[in-house]
């Protein structure tokens, strides 16, 4: 009978820590978007200054096309953000990873809170 219990208390560690890798894995996809996301505000940015400077139909489509990047990098980030919104942290290290995010996001913020009742 005692057995059982160990087994069943280890299988549950076990997916605490796949649940916390997922979560890992899932953070560093969240960074990368961020990065790109940056990049391309960065690059949208440039594209303005230059069609401002010189407004010409190259730097136009230039600036139109920066602008499609930087929105569809938004996206992503927002994509990412609420993956990571919807999964569950269980453990402190998968709360802190989360709170390290809970800026980006209203809902991420949410779900941090829903977590730490479901300690």
């Amino acid at each position: 009978m005692r057995s059982g219990k160990n087994e069943t208390a280890g299988l549950a560690r076990i997916e605490a820590f796949e649940l916390e890798a997922d979560l890992s894995a899932r953070a560093e996809q969240v960074d990368l978007a961020e990065k790109a996301f940056h990049n391309a505000v960065a690059h949208r940015n440039e594209a303005q200054i230059a069609y401002l400077r010189q407004p010409s139909i190259m730097t136009r489509a230039a600036l139109e096309a920066a602008k499609a990047a930087a929105a569809v990098a938004q996206e992503i980030f927002d994509a990412e953000i609420a993956w990571l919104a919807n999964a569950r942290a269980t453990t402190v290290t998968g709360l802190k990873l989360k709170a390290s995010y809970a800026f980006t996001a209203g809902k991420l913020a949410d779900s941090l809170i829903e977590d730490i009742l479901q300690f």
